[in-house]
């Protein structure tokens, strides 16, 4: 009898039968972000082996679906992982994440006439953006099979995770798993979510939804650079009691609390002077580029677009520190005079190159990031804090 209770005991404290558990888990974070540079690595070297973690094994690699996305799945025990790709340079890529406008976040979408029901949200008054949204349903019907395939094995812990549009993915992806009807997916499954340098998918409504359901029970989470421009896209501005220039942040200039910055103030009033324009012209350029996509993918039949576009980020946000971007000389002599006349000589009189744009937005980068915040002794050690792509 002694022998059964310790053998039991020895089950449920074994890492294979752990649960997944509430709150921030650094070192799920750096297995993630691990993968989220697979598709990276593969790309630029043919082979994800250097980044990819060892104590997980990748048991799928989806064909490319919808508008050039893919998605990988891992298995750690009874722990499964989820990894959307992010954007790429196909341009059907890019025309997910400008098919930005809202749709209600409780809908059908109409697929070569076949209709299918998705549900991110259970607030009527909730919106979301329309490319990721038909992403997911366009991806649904392979997450599905992936993930009755791990129920399968025992695992019901699953991870979800994405760098930029992936973690965009990983988050609206989570919402539609957790509102499909009883029944269709095991009840056993717990989902948690880490989306790195995610543009944002939804708006207020949809956000404080996500917020109560997933973020208050620690078991979702954003992990931003704020210097990185793509998580404050598609669109946001202050709506704070309808005012740009309300009391509160009138006093949060002048106690320092928050920064003054008159072009954001500028572009603010902007959004919200033309904002019946704005929504006019994002829906009406919307509408071409489902053509588009209808072109490319059969008969879509979208619902109609709510008449909203300000935007939230959803998750518990963790920032990063700004990514250092080191001194690269370049040589003058491989200059043409255009291009010496961009630059200015450094004081020491030599030419550098300038931060290319995105460089605080690449995925090996928040690697690089996060290894230096929780992990000093891997940092320390690692040999490529830099990629030369990215440079």
């Amino acid at each position: 009898m002694r022998c059964l209770l310790f053998g039991l005991l020895f089950l449920i404290s074994s890492p294979s039968f752990a649960q997944l558990r509430e709150g921030f888990n650094p070192d799920e974070v750096k297995d993630l972000i691990s993968m989220c540079n697979s598709y990276t690595f593969q790309n630029l070297y043919g082979s994800d082996a250097a980044i990819a973690p060892k104590s997980y094994k990748k048991v799928f690699t989806s064909p490319v679906i919808g508008m050039d996305n893919k998605f990988q799945v891992y298995t750690k025990g009874n722990l499964g992982v989820i990894n959307f790709r992010g954007s790429t340079s196909q341009i059907t890529s890019w025309v997910e994440n400008m098919y930005s406008a809202m749709i209600p976040a409780k809908g059908v979408i109409l697929l070569d006439k076949e209709e299918h029901p998705y549900c991110f949200a259970n607030d009527t008054s909730a919106g979301v953006h329309a490319g990721y949204a038909l992403t997911a349903v366009l991806l649904s019907p392979t997450i599905l099979d992936q993930i009755k395939k791990l129920n399968q094995q025992g695992i019901y812990n699953i991870l979800i995770t994405g760098h930029s549009q992936g973690g965009a993915l990983a988050n609206i992806m989570r919402a539609y798993l957790e509102n499909l009807p009883e029944g269709t997916l095991s009840s056993k499954n717990v989902y948690k979510t880490y989306a790195f340098a995610n543009p944002m998918c939804g708006n207020k409504s949809f956000a404080d939804e996500y917020h109560v359901r997933y973020c208050e029970s620690n078991m979702s989470y954003s992990i931003i650079n704020p210097a990185d421009l793509v998580p404050s896209m598609p669109m946001h501005y202050q709506e704070k009691k309808g005012k740009i220039l309300s009391v509160d942040r009138l006093k949060s200039w002048v106690f320092g609390k928050e920064t003054f910055d008159i072009r954001k103030i500028g572009m603010e009033v902007v959004i919200k002077t033309f904002e019946k324009s704005l929504k006019d012209y994002i829906n009406s350029s919307n509408r071409l580029i489902e053509k588009v996509i209808s072109m490319s993918y059969g008969s879509i039949d979208m619902p109609d677009y709510i008449r909203d576009i300000n935007y939230f980020q959803v998750g518990n946000i963790r920032t990063l520190e700004q990514f250092p971007y080191p001194a690269v000389q370049l040589d003058p002599t491989t200059l043409t005079e255009k291009q010496l006349s961009k630059l200015k000589p450094a004081e020491d009189g030599n030419y550098y190159k300038k931060e290319p744009g995105f460089y605080q937005h690449k995925p090996y980068n928040y690697y690089v990031a996060i290894l230096k915040t929780y992990f000093s002794r891997d940092y320390r050690d690692l040999k490529v804090k830099y990629l030369p792509e990215n440079l």
